[in-house]
C-alpha cells in the first residue's frame, strides 16, 4: 500500500508541477510569439489604428482626429490628456531593432512639439541603449511584450481566437499528454518500491524453508560411551555467550576462505547468510563441515543466496534439526 501511495504522490507532484509550467509560462510565451507575428501582419494603417485604440483606453486621444482620415502612412500622432500633450511613434515590424539614434529622433521631435512626454510603439525590440536614451527624455517604450498585453483585447474575434485561443487550446493538449506521462512516472515508481520492499524485509527478517529454531538449543540425551563425539560435545557443552560468538566468527572466516563461497555474514545470533558462486550441492557439505564443529551453532539457519544474476531464488536450511 505504502509503494502505490508513493506513486500516486509521483503521478500528482509531476502532474501539478507540468501544468503550472504549461499554462502560466508556456502558453503566454506561445501566445505572445503568436500574437506578435499577427501584428507584424497587420497593414500600416491597421496597426497605427490598433496603438491608438489602446491609447484611447488610456485616456489619450488624437488631437487632431482628421489627420489619421489621411490615406498617407503616418508614424506619429499627437495625443493629449488632462491639458498635456503626448507624441507617439509607431514603429511597424518586428524585425525592428531600435537602438539610441531613433530614440533621440523621437525626442527632437518631442521638444520641437512641445509635448509632455512620448510613447514608442513596436513589435520588435528595443536595445539597451534605446531604453536608456528613452528613460533620459521622458519616454514610454511599449515593444513587443509591453505592446501585446495593451492591444491584444482589441483585436478583431479571429485574430484574437487565432493567437489566444489557439495557444490555450495548445497548452491544454499538452496539459493532457503530460498528465498521461505523469501517470506512468507513477506506475512506474510504485513498481519499482514494490519489487523492492519484500527484498528488504526479508534481508530484515529472513524466513525459510526450516523451522525456526529454538532460542536456546537443546542438547539431547546420549549414553554415556567413550565415543569422541560425545567426549567433543561434552567439552562444549558449558561454552559461554563470548566463546559462542567467538565460534561465529571462526565459522565465517572458514567459509570466506572455502572454494565457491563468496562469504559467510551473521545476520542474527541463529541466522548465517552465506554468499555463494557455486552450485548448492557443491558449497552445502562445507557449510555444514563448519558449522557442526560446534554443537551450539549445529542447529543454526543456514541463508543460501544465489550467485549474482542468477534467477535461483533464496532458500533456508538447517545442517541439524532437534
Amino acid at each position: 500500500m505504502l509503494a502505490w501511495l508513493s506513486g500516486l504522490a509521483v503521478t500528482l507532484l509531476s502532474g501539478v508541477i507540468a501544468t503550472l509550467y504549461l499554462w502560466l509560462f508556456r502558453r503566454r510565451s506561445d501566445e505572445l510569439a503568436a500574437g506578435l507575428k499577427a501584428l507584424s501582419g497587420l497593414r500600416w494603417r491597421e496597426f497605427s489604428r490598433l496603438v491608438l485604440a489602446a491609447m484611447a483606453g488610456r485616456g489619450l486621444h488624437p488631437i487632431n482626429p482628421q489627420q489619421d482620415e489621411s490615406r498617407e502612412p503616418q508614424s506619429s500622432f499627437m495625443l493629449a490628456k488632462d491639458g498635456k500633450r503626448w507624441l507617439l511613434a509607431c514603429k511597424h515590424g518586428s524585425a525592428y531593432r531600435i537602438g539610441a539614434a531613433p530614440v533621440v529622433e523621437l525626442a527632437s521631435n518631442i521638444r520641437l512639439r512641445s509635448a509632455a512626454g512620448g510613447i514608442l510603439a513596436t513589435e520588435g525590440h528595443v536595445e539597451k541603449e534605446g531604453r536608456d536614451a528613452a528613460q533620459n527624455n521622458h519616454i514610454e517604450v511599449l515593444d513587443g511584450p509591453r505592446l501585446w498585453p495593451e492591444v491584444k483585447s482589441l483585436l478583431d474575434e479571429p485574430l484574437r481566437e487565432l493567437t489566444v485561443g489557439a495557444a490555450a487550446a495548445r497548452a491544454k493538449r499538452h496539459i493532457a499528454i503530460a498528465w498521461l506521462a505523469a501517470v506512468a512516472i507513477g506506475l512506474l515508481a510504485a513498481v519499482m518500491l514494490t519489487s523492492r520492499m519484500p527484498a528488504e524485509r526479508q534481508a530484515a527478517a529472513p524466513i525459510g524453508d526450516a523451522p525456526p529454531a529454538p532460542a536456546t538449543p537443546a542438547t539431547p540425551a546420549t549414553p554415556a560411551t567413550p565415543a569422541t563425539p560425545d567426549a567433543q560435545t561434552a567439552a562444549y557443552a558449558g561454552a559461554t555467550e563470548e566463546e559462542i560468538e567467538s565460534q561465529r566468527l571462526a565459522v565465517s572466516k572458514a567459509l570466506a576462505r572455502a572454494p565457491g563461497i563468496k562469504r559467510g555474514v551473521w545476520q542474527t545470533k541463529l541466522t548465517l547468510s552465506v554468499d555463494r558462486v557455486a552450485p548448492e550441492s557443491e558449497v552445502w557439505p562445507v557449510i555444514c563441515q563448519q558449522v557442526e564443529l560446534y554443537p551450539d551453532l549445529r542447529t543454526v539457519r543456514i541463508q543460501l543466496n544465489p550467485p549474482p544474476g542468477s534467477d535461483e531464488p533464496t532458500r533456508w536450511r538447517q545442517c541439524k534439526t532437534m
